[in-house]
């Protein structure tokens, strides 16, 4: 969002008095801003090109993924150039009435993003607390009606100073800024962070919780059905003999079940869940927490207003998370990281075709958490290999 006195402090307040340029800190910040800016616009339009090319990763999970780069991708072409381009010279340049419509889609942009978060969070909720149910509870259709609330609701958040709920605008065009106005100051940051917030970690919590019982009770099942059996018989065929009996709980010591499954549970659903909630959550409050404490602070409290320079920071803090989420939630998984080296090689054709004997419901692309049991199978199914290989 856009720093609320986002002007040189040798500025004045005439119209024909420009601050001095200082070159060689233009140059470098814009710079460092102009390649933020370029990873921010490379990073989302490959998440999109990744699922619009390739069908697997095409679930109501990714579509909300979709949507969370849209926003962000949206803030990166039409907001960030004009932040960097008032951060370098350090005065507005456009007039009031596109300073008033930028600091308009800068609200909604980054509201869309923090609310695109929480839909995710409330569907991977719903993905593992309901797993067998998730395909009837969660169709495509839904996600879509989740995306278009999301940007109902970051409208109604950001249209208010637009509709002239706002202090009155300063004299000066060349200064420009989101409102202080104190309550829809505090009305926004309810509801761009703190309330979205809450939602977040009250999904991620439960998941978590739901995740390690899980994971206790699959334990638990696995070694009793163990206990109960002696032996694992495998039919083996080969071009020798039709049949063969490999008794492995004892006489071999290995027990695919118990060696592999638990093990890979264990990793996959608790170690993933810590790691990768833990990144996502705080990252999210790492970026955003200051500026929604510096926000409503600095405009109910005049003593408690944050300095230019120390906004600037949390101003692009703030706008910092839109480069990570590329980062974070696809790069969690590897058909995401396979779909970004196939669009960069220019094999976005090839890349509808590809793997065509995968079944949609084994998409290990949707962004899971936690995990799910199909990889499970798969590591079953390599134990059973190994069995073989060694007989």
């Amino acid at each position: 969002m856009v720093n609320a006195n986002f002007t040189s402090p040798n500025q004045t307040s005439s119209n024909s008095t420009l601050p001095q340029l200082d070159i060689t800190r233009a140059v470098s910040v814009g710079l460092v801003l102009g390649a933020f800016i370029l990873f921010a616009i490379v990073g989302n339009i490959l998440v999109i090109l990744s699922v619009a090319c390739n069908r697997h990763l095409r679930t109501p999970t990714n579509y909300l993924i979709v949507n969370l780069a849209i926003a962000d991708l949206l803030l990166s072409f039409t907001v960030l150039p004009f932040s960097a381009a008032l951060e370098v010279l350090g005065y507005w340049v456009l007039g009031r009435i596109f300073c008033d419509i930028w600091a308009a889609v800068d609200v909604l942009c980054c509201t869309a993003s923090i609310l695109s978060l929480c839909a995710i969070s409330i569907d991977r909720y719903i993905g593992v607390r309901y797993s067998l149910q998730y395909p009837t509870l969660v169709t495509r259709r839904k996600a879509i009606l989740a995306l278009l609330s999301v940007w109902v609701l970051s409208t109604v958040i950001s249209i208010g100073p637009l509709l002239g709920w706002k202090e009155p605008a300063p004299n000066d065009d060349k200064e420009c800024g989101v409102t202080e106005e104190p309550f829809y100051a505090l009305f926004s940051s309810l509801g761009s962070f703190y309330i979205p917030l809450a939602v977040i970690l009250v999904m991620y919590c439960r998941v978590y919780i739901v995740a390690k019982r899980t994971t206790k009770n699959l334990e638990a099942g696995v070694m009793k059905e163990m206990s109960n059996s002696k032996e694992l018989t495998l039919r083996i065929h080969s071009k020798n003999f039709h049949e063969d009996t490999l008794s492995s709980a004892k006489a071999k010591g290995h027990n695919p079940r118990s060696s592999i499954a638990v093990k890979l549970f264990k990793f996959s659903r608790e170690k993933k869940a810590a790691k990768t909630l833990g990144i996502v959550v705080g990252m999210f409050i790492l970026c955003w927490l200051p500026f929604f404490i510096a926000l409503p602070l600095g405009s109910l409290f005049s003593t408690l207003k944050a300095p230019d320079a120390v906004f600037k920071v949390v101003f692009w803090l703030g706008y910092f998370n839109s480069c990570l989420n590329p980062i974070i939630y696809p790069c969690s998984s590897k058909e995401f990281k396979r779909a970004f080296v196939r669009i960069l090689g220019c094999q976005c054709r090839g890349m509808e075709h590809s793997r065509l004997t995968k079944p949609d419901w084994v998409c290990e692309g949707s962004l899971d958490i936690l995990g799910t049991v199909h990889p499970v199978m798969g590591e079953l199914e390599e134990g059973t290999q190994l069995l073989r290989a060694r007989t």
